[in-house]
């Protein structure tokens, strides 16, 4: 039984509610199915009522963003399937009580309001429809509101493992410490591991399953305990392939910190180079003498500072973005003559080079994120502006317009959500 409730003026608002809900021809015309639905709405709008304060259920999205997350509406680029949601919304609640409730709408149609309450918007969301989409997604409005004090967690409490091959308590649940980040690509949270051992690692997430949190990102730190191993391999003598299973990396990374780690890097051996057809032209130091240049070495250098260099070009964010090709990489270190002229010499360098290359639509993309963050304070963002500070072209690719058309939908939650208050406009 509900009891009428006063809101803060003092007027007794649940018996309206109820007396609506209890009308003749409401009930005449209604399934038992959609009264006791009714009915249920009229017990979610008393919770509400309750909410001290009143603003919270404006605060919803916080929490439905992950929920969609764990119930794979969301796709690995952050965009809601809006056509799926769509249908199982109407499955689940039913025509009859949509049409009710003045809240039909069609299921292709971008600027319905059911788009509208799981992206950023310029109005609001009746809190009747907000209490039908927190209902479909946590099956209770109690649900919803028992996660309102929660912190989300992507990647599940500590302990986290430990992901590094090289340490005795590898995938052990040890590690105490994680950062969580927002990937700027596909806006999926990134968590970032550090373990005692020195080891560093980083995963997307959200987890969906209890095995995701053994999966391994990108390595940003291998620790003393790595390195160690490493030189206790080398000393053993084994070939560079068993010592890469065995630290679980590939064979570029063991040969490129090989040198680095072992105090005296010559005096490892290695094999002889099979059907060399011509003899490296022996260059002359100061007292005179020639010695032969060891390319090998060379190349484990120069791939060092490429990568380097190409990691700094994308990880400088606020400054516009300059495109990575071989000449520009060439001028930044001093070294185009060796990129353009010997790149035979310098396989390890260009395998890694090969990986940081951009095409033209690859840099029209990151010139796109790059003016969408220049822009971050503006709403509603303009395609026209953004085309503009990334200094677009007409003719650019279907690419590049998804990833203008996911600029200007992907805006932060909380920036929304402070910036609006209680809903006044209906969306049809």
């Amino acid at each position: 039984m509900i009891e009428p409730v006063a809101d803060r003026h003092g007027l007794t608002i649940l018996p309206i509610a109820k007396s609506m809900l209890t009308s003749t021809p409401i009930i005449e015309s209604t399934s038992v199915e959609v009264a006791e639905k009714l009915c249920e709405l009229a017990n979610d709008i008393c919770s509400l009522i309750q909410i001290k304060p009143f603003s919270s259920l404006y605060q919803s999205k916080q929490i439905l963003l992950p929920q969609l997350h764990r119930l794979r509406y969301v796709t690995a680029s952050s965009r809601i399937r809006q056509q799926l949601l769509a249908k199982n919304f109407k499955d689940f609640h039913g025509d009859e009580l949509l049409e009710i409730l003045d809240s039909t709408f069609l299921e292709n149609h971008e600027s319905s309001w059911l788009t509208f309450s799981t992206r950023k918007e310029q109005r609001s969301i009746h809190p009747i429809r907000q209490i039908l989409l927190i209902r479909f997604l946590y099956g209770s409005f109690q649900s919803f509101i028992s996660q309102l004090d929660k912190k989300y967690s992507p990647f599940g409490n500590a302990p986290w493992p430990c992901l590094n091959k090289a340490a005795d308590h590898f995938r052990e649940l040890i590690v105490q410490e994680c950062q969580i980040t927002r990937c700027s690509d596909t806006g999926r949270p990134v968590g970032t591991f550090f373990c005692e051992c020195g080891f560093i690692y980083s995963r997307r997430g959200p987890d969906l399953s209890t095995e995701d949190k053994y999966k391994r990102g990108r390595i940003k730190a291998f620790g003393h305990v790595w390195f160690g191993k490493l030189q206790c391999c080398l000393q053993e003598g084994l070939s560079y392939r068993a010592i890469a299973k065995i630290l679980g990396v590939d064979t570029h990374t063991v040969i490129k910190y090989a040198d680095y780690t072992s105090p005296h890097p010559n005096e490892y051996v290695r094999e002889p180079r099979k059907n060399v057809k011509k003899q490296s032209k022996p260059s002359a130091n100061k007292s005179g003498l020639y010695q032969r240049v060891d390319w090998e070495k060379r190349d484990l250098q120069l791939s060092w500072n490429v990568e380097e260099e190409c990691r700094k070009l994308l990880e400088e964010s606020d400054k516009k973005p300059i495109k990575i090709c071989a000449r520009t990489i060439g001028k930044r270190i001093g070294r185009l003559a060796w990129l353009e002229k010997s790149k035979r010499k310098f396989p390890i360098t260009m395998s890694i080079l090969t990986k940081y290359l951009e095409s033209d639509a690859q840099f029209q993309i990151r010139r796109v994120r790059w003016a969408a963050r220049m822009m971050k304070d503006e709403w509603p963002l303009k395609r026209w502006k953004i085309e503009k500070m990334a200094g677009l072209n007409p003719g650019y690719g279907n690419e590049v317009l998804d990833e203008i058309n996911r600029c200007i939908a992907l805006t932060p939650i909380a920036e929304h959500l402070s910036s609006h208050g209680e809903g006044e406009v209906w969306v049809h």
